[in-house]
């Protein structure tokens, strides 16, 4: 008889070898499982590779860490039954073949011993396999690796860009710093000799620290001298060498790159506009993420040893230090309308239109949804300091710096009626019912500043321009900057730069309170929007703190004080969540020779109850001077004094936020 082997035991063990990968490959996707839920209990698989005492340690009932050690050892066991299936099955394959023509076990063992830090050499036309000493550490490293850990051990006292945030953060933020240390004795520390799966080996030069040194760190806005990170190597990107230029990668043009943004040490999200061969100097030409300037990104030239590839999976950090709820994906709407700075903007009820007021004399009407630009208002002659909307969305009322208020046609946008003042008409608001208007003058030659309530005609044809009531503000030469109705039409409350709230009785003119100096603001009142129910409102202002503060409508009783940490131009709030958004800057001229996000120029939300930050959205190159929430809540609009109007609709992660 025929000495072949078993064709059904052939088949049988390639039918076990399926099983045995198709059961590996269950046990990954548990893995991956518990690494998303231990990431958010801040347990890193970094950690488990390298054996360190994890910063949260498993609590009663929860027995994550115990299923992983389980999962990690069934792994283990399922790959050493497949090698020892190979092995079974490769005999019984070599039987089958021509003496002298047989494989041999180790051929089909490359990746057991692979994991078992075994290496092959030939000889002749057999292969060999040595051992190398079980307490060798170089041996465990593969020589791509232990080259790339000779280089950043050479490193010390390098400038290299380091990325400092977590695994998990929303955006990466990457610094130039300085190598301190090199961490070579923080390896992974596995049995000796035994197998581990394949992830365990991708992550190996995770484990080894570099401790880097931000040396700019003082101006950080928790104060306090320079800072050190400890960082695995995979955070960590060498910069080419100054000197040498022909060794360095040339990325050419429309190439993605991470590089320094000029005059700052922060790296940024950048593409290759023009490379130093072809401009002939040592210099990229690069144009970077969201840095528009007059709607177009500008070109700018960044140092060849300052450029680096752009990471696999970068997050870009442009937006914000705090966006957990606003991610890259959220892009907003630029409407660029206006040649000046903006002043104010206003939804009308239903929230699909925008208005929007700025220094250019035009008020403009967008629609809501997409920025399309609708129409223009024509009539004023000087800037335009604020609007409002009637109820039904038939009329528009705006006030401005030519001394005059004018109603208009909202559908024809033709002017219905001009209010005639002796000074800049600084604030309008329409009453409830829009039968009644509340418009602030500035002090001006001998007039003091006034508060005038207006009664608004049904048909334009009666319309007339006396006054039904005027409140002369108690501090006649500090301007009023924004007076509203209060609850039922009963009371107006006014706030401007005397820093002092103020509600009057709005049918006899009486004064009813004033806001206690003590714990209100201490500057300028910049603004003041009302909750949607009247019940409350919310005021912004210039001083020290650069605070908003949150008030009762009926009592002036101080609620909440959010700090912004910079002037507060403008306040909203949300009509769908408890959230409050600031607006702001440091004044364009203070920030003329730095890098434009040094200004601070961001929309910062706030959780209403508790007051805290909850995240923020970047892009303006200037103050932010006016906010405003859609009614629906589901986006908002900003304007600064760049002149553009940003359009944002949240994205789904808005709406998860959790404090």
């Amino acid at each position: 008889m025929s000495s072949t082997p078993d064709i059904t035991g052939i088949l049988e063990n390639t039918k076990e070898l399926d099983r045995l990968r198709k059961e590996q490959e269950e046990v990954l996707v548990e893995v991956n499982k518990i690494h998303k839920k231990l990431r958010s209990l801040n347990v890193t698989l970094l950690r488990l590779c390298c054996n360190t005492a994890p910063e949260v340690v498993e609590k009663p009932g929860d027995t994550s860490l115990s299923q992983l050690k389980n999962l990690f050892i069934q792994a283990k066991e399922l790959s050493e039954s497949e090698v020892t299936v190979s092995n079974i099955r490769l005999a019984q394959l070599d039987s089958l073949l021509p003496s002298g023509q047989q494989r041999g076990k180790l051929d089909g063992l490359r990746f057991y011993n692979a994991c078992n830090d075994i290496t092959e050499v030939a000889e002749g036309n057999g292969l060999k396999r040595k051992r190398m000493k079980a307490g060798s550490d170089v041996t465990r490293v593969p020589p791509s690796i232990r080259n790339q850990m000779k280089a950043y051990a050479s490193l010390k006292g390098e400038q290299v860009a380091a990325r400092i945030t977590a695994d998990d953060a929303e955006q990466d933020e990457w610094l130039v710093v300085k190598v301190i240390h090199f961490d070579r004795e923080t390896k992974e520390k596995l049995s000796k000799r035994e197998p581990y799966i394949w992830i365990f080996k991708r992550l190996k030069l995770l484990c080894h620290r570099v401790e880097v040194l931000d040396e700019e760190s003082g101006d950080d806005e928790e104060g306090g001298g320079q800072r050190t990170y400890k960082l695995p190597m995979s955070c960590v990107l060498q910069f080419p060498k100054r000197n040498d230029p022909s060794t360095t990668q040339e990325f050419l043009p429309g190439k993605h790159v991470l590089a320094v943004y000029p005059g700052t040490t922060a790296l940024y999200k950048a593409t290759v506009v023009s490379t130093p061969r072809k401009r002939k100097s040592d210099e990229y030409l690069l144009e970077f993420d969201d840095d528009e300037e007059d709607g177009a990104l500008p070109q700018r030239t960044v140092p060849f040893h300052k450029v680096v590839a752009l990471p696999e999976g970068h997050r870009q950090s442009s937006p914000c230090d705090k966006e957990r709820a606003f991610k890259e994906k959220m892009r907003p709407i630029l409407m660029k309308g206006h040649e000046r700075p903006l002043t104010f903007l206003r939804y009308n009820r239903d929230g699909d239109m925008l208005f929007s007021c700025a220094k250019d004399h035009t008020p403009t009407l967008w629609y809501a949804d997409n920025g399309e630009r609708h129409g223009t208002f024509r009539g004023h002659n000087g800037a335009v300091w604020c609007c409002d909307v009637s109820r039904d969305s038939l009329r528009l009322i705006t006030g401005s710096a030519d001394q005059s208020a004018k109603l208009w046609d909202v559908k024809t946008g033709q002017q219905l009626f001009s209010f005639k003042f002796g000074s800049p008409a600084r604030s309008v608001d329409f009453a409830l019912g829009d039968k009644l208007a509340v418009i602030t003058t500035d002090p001006f030659m001998e007039r003091t500043s006034a508060i005038h309530v207006k009664r608004i005609a049904e048909d334009p044809e009666d319309q007339v321009s006396e006054s039904v009531l005027v409140l002369e503000s108690p501090n006649g030469r500090k301007r009023i900057n924004r007076a509203v109705w209060g609850p039922l039409n009963q009371t107006i409350v006014s706030g401007g730069e005397d820093a002092v709230l103020r509600i009057w009785d709005a049918e006899t003119g009486k004064l009813l309170k004033e806001s206690d100096s003590e714990v209100g603001h201490k500057n300028t009142i910049t603004s003041l929007t009302k909750s949607a129910d009247d019940s409350h409102f919310i005021t912004g202002s210039l001083d020290k703190t650069a605070k908003a503060c949150l008030w009762d409508m009926r009592t002036l009783t101080l609620l909440k004080t959010y700090v912004s940490g910079v002037p507060v131009n403008a306040v909203s709030m949300s009509p769908l969540l408890d959230h409050v958004v600031l607006g702001g800057g440091q004044d364009a001229s203070a920030v003329t020779t730095t890098d434009h996000r040094a200004g601070k120029f961001e929309a910062k939300f706030y959780d209403k109850i508790l007051q805290e930050e909850i995240g923020g959205v970047k892009g303006h190159f200037g103050p932010i001077n006016a906010l405003a929430f859609n009614p629906d809540g589901k986006s908002f609009s900003s304007g600064g004094e760049d002149g553009y109007v940003r359009l944002h609709h949240f994205d789904s992660d808005y709406f998860n936020i959790r404090i």
